[in-house]
């Protein structure tokens, strides 16, 4: 049954994409940056009891950020940034290990996850949110992202959303991350039934929203102009984001350093000690504690 409603509903956005593209573009993107609903959103018992939440303000909406202090002599402030469908609460644990380390760790919502406000997310509100976080503690030595949140980090790294300054930390820390956003794009396109029109339009809403075309949007392309040290970390048996696209990033240069794992998937491994140690050791080396980079806009 689920097989013919599939075919049907495959059939009906083929049609509507031949005569009416832009409108069924436009509808496919609503569907494709829609989240979850969620029951509760401030998510009790999952955040330690001495985190300090700050909602912030961000285009339509607010986003909410928990900071969890150093444990021991300071470091450094490193963001830590979920994946889609995912909350902040799921990175407690490598937080942990952070604050244990002398790192200031503060958490961000996603817009439409978590405690944060909306029911989509797109790379341009993620990257909006990194910046808002970033300007009110003041900037981050490290940033670290499971997931998409490991593109929205990445791109938020390399300004990639035309009218936000690039925030430039001294590392960047990719776990389980996609490589390329025109791929997963045209999957979904796939997926639906989008005729070419449509699937072209539904491509130019990235244009529409960043200010730069979805076939600049890949990791192992953006990696090659952000000339400072990267760590990716991603499991050979990673069924939602294949392994593929780290090694793909991993040959953009030298800065870029890949640690495997094996048996971990996509989730848990941000639950691995060895995972958690490898991150630590990663920002010890790469100069965390050293100021941060601004780089201007390109928008007036």
């Amino acid at each position: 049954m689920l097989h013919v409603i599939d075919v049907i509903a495959k059939r009906a956005v083929g049609f509507c994409g031949r005569v009416w593209p832009k409108t069924t573009a436009n509808f496919a993107f609503s569907v494709f940056t829609r989240t979850a609903r969620r029951k509760n959103r401030r998510y009790p018992g999952d955040i330690p009891e001495n985190a300090e939440q700050a909602m912030l303000p961000v285009p339509g909406g607010v986003v909410s950020t928990w900071l969890l202090p150093a444990t021991t002599a300071f470091r450094g402030r490193v963001l830590l940034v979920h994946g889609w469908n995912s909350r902040s609460a799921h990175l407690v644990q490598l937080a942990a290990a952070l604050t244990s380390s002398g790192m200031e760790a503060v958490l961000l919502d996603l817009p439409g996850h978590g405690a944060s406000s909306g029911r989509h997310l797109h790379m341009g509100k993620g990257i909006e949110a990194i910046d808002a976080a970033w300007r009110h503690y003041g900037g981050f030595n490290a940033l670290v992202g499971h997931s998409f949140g490991g593109a929205v980090a990445l791109n938020a790294a390399v300004g990639a959303l035309i009218c936000v300054p690039a925030r430039v930390p001294e590392t960047l820390v990719m776990l389980a991350a996609p490589n390329s956003l025109p791929a997963f794009f045209r999957w979904f396109g796939r997926q639906i039934g989008l005729p070419r029109a449509a699937q072209e339009s539904f491509e130019r809403k990235v244009l529409h929203i960043l200010g730069r075309s979805i076939e600049t949007i890949v990791g192992a392309e953006q990696l090659k102009e952000f000339h400072r040290p990267v760590l990716l970390v991603h499991d050979m048996d990673d069924k939602d984001v294949l392994y593929a696209d780290a090694l793909r990033m991993a040959r953009a240069g030298s800065h870029v350093r890949l640690h495997t794992t094996n048996g971990l998937g996509h989730r848990r491994i941000l639950k691995s000690a060895d995972v958690h140690r490898v991150v630590c050791d990663h920002l010890r080396g790469a100069g965390a504690g050293t100021t941060p980079l601004e780089l201007a806009g390109n928008c007036a």
